[in-house]
């Protein structure tokens, strides 16, 4: 988690029933999500949280008898500050890392997996090969609060402009504020669609790192361990069944692999 972290924006708190008639009864889990990151987790207009992850979240909770209840923050910075002070339960995609290990807890079963890629303007010359020393040179825009892979995050000698959320980095780079970001392909250029720039970008092949994402209980939360160790083993059977296929599915995504492969 990043030190000093202080949360700008007020959240916006979305409550979502997946099951409506056990709602009454069924334990609430408070969800901590960031600033909308589609396909893996967003929040529709109407207030209908939506995504692959978020839906294998809800599967697994329903299937042992909780109710998600979501709370959206305007960055990750936000999320994990909820996650620290103990306000929110439980984050839906979350890869571990060691400052992220002193707040939550992580199941051992990735749920998915999440590449994260060097994207360009596109008419850029920037070439990667795979090493990160070819990209030296450049001004890389990266998220507060993110990991993107072992190596990367312990580069120095990577010139790293740091922003508060996805669309500031996508805005950052289109601008020429920086050479480069590193983000989510499918995330970014679906975003770029949307904004009505999808030709301005490129990917740069190959990914830079394939996350693992995995849920992440808050170390305040009681019963924190008991809890985390039923969603592992709930999301350990989860992946072997059809409903989790379909998930992937609906969602863009094939079983075991990653995004826009």
């Amino acid at each position: 988690m990043v030190k000093g972290i202080k949360q700008f924006v007020l959240p916006v708190v979305l409550s979502c029933w997946s099951f409506l008639a056990a709602a009454e009864t069924a334990p609430i889990i408070k969800i901590a999500m960031p600033e909308d990151f589609y396909p893996f987790y967003a929040v529709e207009r109407d207030g209908t949280p939506t995504g692959a992850s978020y839906e294998i979240a809800a599967a697994v909770l329903e299937k042992l008898g909780y109710a998600p209840q979501v709370t959206q923050y305007s960055d990750m910075r936000g999320a994990l500050q909820s996650m620290a002070s103990g306000s929110q339960d439980l984050m839906v995609n979350l890869t571990p890392t060691p400052d992220r290990d002193k707040l939550a807890l992580f199941t051992s079963t990735p749920h998915i997996y999440e590449t994260q890629d060097f994207i360009a303007r596109a008419d850029s010359p920037i070439e990667y090969n795979g090493r990160l020393l070819s990209v030296a040179q450049f001004k890389i825009g990266v998220n507060y609060g993110w990991t993107y892979g072992p190596e990367f995050d312990a580069t120095h000698y990577l010139t790293k402009a740091p922003v508060l959320d996805s669309m500031a980095q996508l805005k950052g780079l289109l601008s020429g504020t920086f050479d480069l970001a590193i983000n989510n392909q499918q995330y970014f250029l679906s975003s770029a669609e949307k904004l009505g720039v999808s030709n301005a970008f490129k990917v740069l092949t190959p990914s830079v790192y394939v996350l693992p994402v995995n849920l992440a209980v808050s170390r305040r939360m009681q019963g924190a361990e008991a809890f985390r160790d039923q969603l592992e083993r709930e999301v350990a059977e989860f992946i072997s069944t059809p409903e989790y296929l379909l998930i992937l599915s609906k969602y863009g995504f094939k079983p075991r692999a990653e995004t826009a492969q």
